[in-house]
């Protein structure tokens, strides 16, 4: 904001003012100060959001991951479990086949229901995280409209001689915009936001759920296999 105001500051020096040249200048840069206070508050505040978003974010999908690793593992173990015992089994040919006639389907489907959760997940967590995106982009506006809203004072007023009404209508206006951004931008990022931090109570147990009836199901398919055979051997 300080190049455009050495900008301003050139092109009026050559008209009259009723101060002097001195106090001009400190009566600009006490509106740019004023400008400029609230614009990096609200800088500060979308870096903030984004941080703690991010931040968030990273540990939400940390404890996914862990889960889903430690579900493909479980996965695996009961597979190999399963597999080891049919090899090891005196059951009848016609009973193993019986037994595991639908054992790659099951494999398949397990995959697919821990792919499922996985992307249910990643809709939920896109769809906040583009929330707080729109958000942050909307408020990123006012921040660059309270930067115009200085410029304009001294371009679209030709009225430069009199600096109290001036002040008084641009003093207004970045008060308006600062007014709104504490009643009404910032309490709304700061509810997108939390609907991120949310994600760690609603949505975490929801997947580790989906994730838990998937692996139960082939657990339990497993589990029909061994007594299948286990009682066709006796």
């Amino acid at each position: 904001m300080k190049s455009l105001f050495v900008c301003l500051l050139l092109a009026l020096a050559g008209q009259t003012l009723g101060q002097s040249q001195e106090e001009f200048v400190e009566y600009l840069l006490e509106i740019q100060y004023q400008a400029e206070a609230i614009h990096q508050l609200m800088e500060g505040t979308f870096d903030n959001v984004r941080f703690s978003m991010s931040d968030q974010l990273v540990e939400l999908n940390r404890q996914l991951i862990s889960r889903m690793n430690d579900a493909l593992e479980e996965v695996e173990q009961i597979r190999e479990d399963t597999e080891a015992f049919v090899g090891e089994s005196s059951a009848p040919a016609s009973c193993v086949n019986v037994a595991v006639a639908n054992w790659e389907i099951e494999i398949d489907w397990v995959g697919q229901a821990l792919s499922r959760c996985a992307s249910q997940a990643n809709i939920q967590i896109t769809s906040r995280t583009a929330d707080v995106h729109a958000a942050l982009e909307a408020a990123q506006v006012e921040s660059t409209e309270l930067q115009n809203i200085v410029v304009r004072g001294f371009i679209d007023w030709n009225a430069i001689d009199y600096t109290e009404q001036i002040s008084a209508i641009v003093g207004a206006q970045i008060n308006d915009k600062y007014d709104y951004f504490t009643r009404i931008t910032q309490p709304t990022l700061e509810r997108v936001l939390q609907a991120i931090f949310d994600l760690d109570d609603n949505l975490l147990p929801e997947i580790v759920t989906c994730v838990d009836r998937g692996v139960e199901r082939f657990n339990n398919y497993g589990r029909v296999i061994r007594d299948t055979l286990f009682f066709c051997s006796q």
